[in-house]
C-alpha cells in the first residue's frame, strides 16, 4: 500500500498536533511500502527551526517516508540531513501498480493564482539564500508575515487547471494545496491533514480517502 498526506501545518507550540500526526505516521509506516508528504508538513519552516521539531524529523528518518516541500515549507530545500528523503523536485513522478502518478504539493499546479506565481518566481531564490544568512529573530519575522500574507497571495478558491494529467503526462494527479477535497477523472485533491485528519491509501484495489482518526465520515464528493 502506498500513503499519501499533504497539509499538516505542524506549528510551533502546537504539541498536540504533532502528537496526533506523529501517531497517524507511526501507525501507517507499519503497513506501507511509501508514504508521501505532499507539501507544508510544516505552517512554516526556516533553518533553525530543527530544535523545535526534533520527533517529527526523527520520525521523518524512516525509508519508506518521503517528504515533498510545499508553498509554507519550501525552505526545507536547505534542510541538511542525509537520512531524511526530502524529494528535491516540486513535482515528482511515480508509479503505482501500472498507474502512473505526478505527485505535488499542488502550489504549481493552479490557474489565476499571478501574485504567488511572481513570488514563487522571484522571491523563493532570494528567500532561500536569506534562510542560510539571516539571524533566527528575522527569520522569525520574516516567516510570519509571509503565513499572514498567504490568503492574500493564494485566492482561497484556487483550482487546478483542467487537464493537468494529460498535460504531465501521467494517468492521474495527486496533490494538496486547496485544503478541500477533489477526486475526479485524473486528478485527487487531498483535504488539509491538519482539520480534517484526511490522507489517501492506495493498494491493490486502488485510492480511497480515509481519516484519522476514523470517526466514520462520508469521503466528500468534489
Amino acid at each position: 500500500m502506498h500513503a499519501f498526506v499533504a497539509d499538516v501545518h505542524l506549528r510551533p507550540g502546537a504539541a498536540g498536533d504533532a502528537s496526533r500526526f506523529l501517531s497517524w505516521l507511526t501507525g501507517i509506516t507499519a503497513d506501507t511500502e511509501a508514504v508521501y508528504i505532499l507539501g507544508d508538513l510544516f505552517d512554516y519552516w526556516y533553518t533553525g527551526m530543527e530544535d523545535r521539531f526534533q520527533d517529527v524529523l526523527h520520525a521523518l528518518r524512516s525509508p519508506q517516508v518521503h517528504l515533498m516541500r510545499g508553498n509554507r515549507d519550501f525552505l526545507l530545500k536547505n534542510l541538511s540531513s542525509p537520512v531524511i528523503q526530502v524529494i528535491p523536485s516540486e513535482e515528482t513522478i511515480i508509479h503505482v501498480g501500472d498507474t502512473r502518478v505526478l505527485l505535488a504539493h499542488g502550489h504549481t499546479l493552479t490557474r489565476a493564482d499571478i501574485g504567488f506565481r511572481l513570488l514563487h518566481s522571484c522571491g523563493w531564490p532570494a528567500l532561500e539564500h536569506l534562510d542560510r544568512v539571516l539571524p533566527k529573530r528575522l527569520k522569525l519575522r520574516l516567516a510570519r508575515f509571509l503565513v499572514s500574507s498567504s490568503a492574500t497571495i493564494r485566492p482561497s478558491r484556487a483550482v487546478i487547471r483542467e487537464g493537468v494529467a494529460a498535460h504531465a503526462g501521467v494517468d492521474t494527479v495527486i496533490c494538496g494545496h486547496l485544503h478541500r477535497s477533489i477526486n475526479r477523472p485524473g486528478l485527487i485533491v487531498l483535504p488539509a491533514f491538519f482539520d480534517t485528519g484526511g490522507w489517501l491509501s492506495w493498494d491493490a484495489s486502488g485510492p480511497k480517502l480515509q481519516y484519522f482518526p476514523d470517526e466514520g465520515r462520508i469521503t466528500p464528493k468534489a
